[in-house]
């Protein structure tokens, strides 16, 4: 067989030994005539093992198929193929293949010999590493450019932004499509915990935690190693209550249990911290939804751009939490809104704030209720539930221990409220609610929501409109006490008003939580000021509430001992009207009053003294008996103006002036003298009767003075009117000629002397009433000011003097 290396090719046998190639030399029919070494290398064989053999029992098809019929597996037109090599102890290699036919010359007399095939084979096993090797490299590359642009597009996407939501929404996509997670999310570091500030469009539909409070989740975890860290999440082989899960340290290989509510949707992630200086502003979260294990690199890449984030999120989360206490404030002033302009409708009020509320801390608002039957207080929660406090109010709420971490803390940099003057409450009480008091630990402990806000409204403030429709046992209002609260509600303090206890005392609920459970976050440093801020605004309304009723019963019983009441006098028939524009009827400043003076003289005064409430019935009461005095002295009509003016003007409150009518009648002669000061005209309706044929007709008292109590030489005139019997005189107030219709018209004079024409005509009885309804018509039976009015009918006149 080796003939071939001495004989047929020497010159080929000599050069296949210094080739690096493997190198067969075989009949056409595939038997083996000669190899080199690099050959029997390749296949881990000897010589004589190999020489004589069939080569298609060594080189089969890529998949494995030996060749039939005699025919080579290869072609001899120096083509490639890709074969697969059978080495000595049975296994497969991949090699590449290309084979000539060779014929031996014929100047060495061996032409008559049949051809030869020379096979050249190369190991692919090696190009097929090399190849692997190029293609990592690439990836890795590849996969780096990825990184670099990424991170460097994430950076510049922070630059100079303006809105936090549209800065988070292009950070967080850009980073997972950077390293090829499945998810990321952001938390901000909160009062109490992290809140869920943003993620990628790919988590749509996945459950997030909203909120993870501090000491649990990975946030916690994170923010005490200070660097970010690669965690694997699995179920807990030994799950604990809520603690249905772990996640691990893949660097420090450790494991902590996380409850379910807190488990992100990932099983691998990188939490990486967000520091401004010391500041932790939040944790970044970058995930997988399978176990793998994230290249330090990545982990690398997670932090330069937390470095760079932090320096923008510093300012857009000032801002946010700017735009967050306008909306507080907004909210705030609202409510004050609803508070002022609802006064006379307490219940409305009550069911704004209450609404207001819920809307703005997105919380459940509880009532504290006496219960009698279990004898104890009870926190009625929203579906009619009712759960009993284990002790006292105050021992429950007022009696545990304040963390340290709430003594003295200093204000939020950040907080626009920093600063800012706290109000001082009264009577009222707030206290938080959370883990760390003995109340937050108790409900967590049963279950329930943990978390917020307690609040007594002390003595008086009562929103009843926070309880449910629900049927609170007899003698539960007993058991509102203002203050602190004993738990014998015998001990109740029976004068504690309420803005409530007038119409509804049994529904009335002063002591309430607001709530949230434990996947929302803690009420924040702003959102406590804010409850305080409303508290003391309710004690405030409250106090102006206590103050107008005291007022009301002191005008009220100014009313019962002043009341204007009109003299009887021989020849003057009288018809008079107080109509208050105020429920409570209450004593104002219009008066009038008749007197009558010796020689059958009489003098009428009717007037409007400025303000309302108190200090306007007081000053009417006061004027009214001045000018009353004044008229027995036998002043005329302007000197009783000018004696009331220097009084008034005595006074330190300048403020203080009055309009009025005056006039001294003498009905001996049917005459009389007058002085308005400041007052609408007096009209004098001349009435047709029986031995009197005239038409009827209206005369405006035209003469008109300055307003008493405004200046100190005020001028004032002197009018005089004559009357016949059976003629009235008509005086109001400017109540009646300024009501407004719904339009916004003025009633006036002229439509008030068009209805004293017809309505004369119909006698003095009634005649008050009757305008006070034409009135009602035209306003819809809505006034806005005091209205008085008087009208006399003189029963003798002129005529009958002479």
């Amino acid at each position: 067989m080796e003939a071939i290396a001495h004989e047929e090719f020497p010159n080929l046998a000599r050069l296949v030994e210094i080739t690096s190639d493997a190198v067969v030399v075989c009949q056409p029919d595939g038997c083996v005539l000669h190899v080199n070494k690099q050959f029997l290398s390749l296949v881990s064989g000897m010589r004589e093992n190999v020489i004589g053999i069939d080569i298609k029992d060594m080189l089969f098809s890529d998949t494995f198929e030996r060749s039939e019929d005699h025919r080579l597996p290869f072609g001899v037109d120096g083509s490639e193929n890709t074969l697969m090599l059978k080495l000595s102890d049975g296994s497969f290699i991949p090699v590449s293949v290309r084979s000539l036919m060779m014929t031996p010359p014929k100047f060495t007399g061996l032409s008559h010999r049949p051809p030869r095939v020379l096979v050249v084979l190369r190991n692919l096993e090696e190009q097929y590493a090399k190849d692997r090797r190029a293609k990592r490299l690439l990836s890795e590359l590849q996969a780096a450019n990825k990184r670099l642009s990424g991170t460097l597009s994430v950076i510049m996407s922070t630059v100079g932004s303006e809105d936090l939501s549209a800065l988070l929404d292009t950070v967080l996509n850009k980073l997972a499509d950077t390293l090829n997670a499945d998810g990321t999310t952001i938390y901000f570091s909160e009062s109490g915990g992290f809140k869920l500030r943003g993620a990628s469009k790919s988590l749509a539909g996945e459950y997030l935690p909203d909120f993870i409070p501090y000491g649990a989740g990975i946030g916690t975890y994170v923010t005490r190693e200070a660097h970010a860290c690669r965690f694997s999440i699995a179920p807990a082989t030994e799950p604990r209550g809520p603690f249905s899960a772990v996640f691990y340290d893949i660097d420090a290989r450790v494991s902590t249990p996380i409850r379910v509510q807190d488990t992100p949707p990932f099983k691998t992630v990188i939490a990486a911290p967000v520091f401004y200086g010391t500041q932790v502003l939040g944790i970044i979260e970058l995930g997988w939804k399978r176990h793998t294990t994230p290249r330090v690199s990545e982990v690398r890449v997670l932090e330069v751009i937390c470095d760079y984030l932090s320096i923008e999120l510093v300012g857009l989360v000032g801002s946010m939490r700017s735009q967050r206490a306008a909306e507080l404030t907004r909210s705030l002033n609202q409510m004050r809104d609803a508070m002022f302009s609802l006064e006379d409708q307490p219940r409305e009020s009550r069911g704004q704030i209450v609404s207001e509320l819920k809307r703005m801390l997105s919380c459940r608002i509880c009532p504290v209720v006496f219960d009698a039957t279990l004898k104890s207080y009870v926190i009625d929660f929203e579906g009619g539930s009712r759960v009993a406090l284990p002790c006292s109010v105050d021992d429950a709420f007022f009696s545990s221990k304040v963390p340290a971490s709430r003594l003295s803390a200093p204000a939020d940099a950040l907080s626009p409220g920093a600063g800012a003057t706290q109000p001082d409450l009264k009577n009222a009480r707030l206290v938080r609610v959370d883990r760390t008091t003995k109340m937050g630990d108790w409900l967590y402990a049963h279950g329930l929501p943990s978390q917020g806000v307690f609040i007594d409204m002390g003595r008086g403030v009562v929103l009843d409109a926070m309880s449910p429709e629900h049927d609170i046992a007899d003698g539960e209002d007993s058991a509102q006490t203002g203050g602190a609260t004993t738990g014998d509600p015998s001990s109740a303090a029976s004068s504690s008003t309420s803005l409530a206890s007038v119409e509804q005392p049994d529904a009335s609920v002063r002591m309430f939580l607001l709530l949230r459970d434990g996947t929302q976050e803690p009420i924040d440093d702003m959102e406590y000021d804010y409850l305080l801020r409303l508290v003391h605004d309710l004690e405030l309304i409250e106090a102006g509430v206590r103050n107008k009723k005291e007022e009301q019963r002191i005008a009220q019983t100014l009313q019962g001992g002043m009341r204007s009441q009109l003299g009887r006098v021989p020849g003057i028939t009288s018809d008079s009207l107080y109509s208050s524009a105020t429920k409570q009827a209450l004593v104002g400043g219009d008066f009038y009053t008749l007197i009558r003076l010796p020689d059958d003289r009489a003098v009428m005064i009717l007037g409007d003294v400025s303000g309302k409430g108190v200090e306007a019935a007081s000053m009417s009461a006061l004027v009214k008996t001045a000018l009353t005095a004044y008229a027995w002295e036998g002043r005329s009509p302007v000197g009783l103006a000018r004696s009331l003016n220097s009084m008034l003007m005595g006074f330190s409150r300048v403020e203080t002036f009055a309009t009025m009518f005056i006039a001294k009648i003498d009905l001996r002669a049917g005459t009389a003298v007058y002085c308005s000061a400041g007052h609408p005209p007096t009209m004098i309706a001349r009435v047709p009767h029986e031995g009197r044929n005239i038409a009827a007709e209206v005369e405006m008292l035209s003469v008109q003075s300055g307003v008493v109590g405004a200046f100190e030489n005020m001028v004032y005139e002197t009018g005089s009117f004559t009357f016949e019997k059976g003629d009235i005189m008509f005086m109001y107030t400017d109540g009646a000629i300024e009501a407004r219709n719904a339009q916004g018209d003025f009633f006036g004079e002229q439509r008030l002397r068009d209805l004293l024409l017809t309505q004369s005509l119909q006698g003095i009885e009634g005649l008050c009433d009757n305008v006070l309804l034409s009135l009602d018509e035209f306003t819809g039976s809505v006034l806005d000011d005091d209205i008085a009015m008087v009208a006399l009918r003189f029963d003798a006149g002129r005529s009958d003097a002479l």
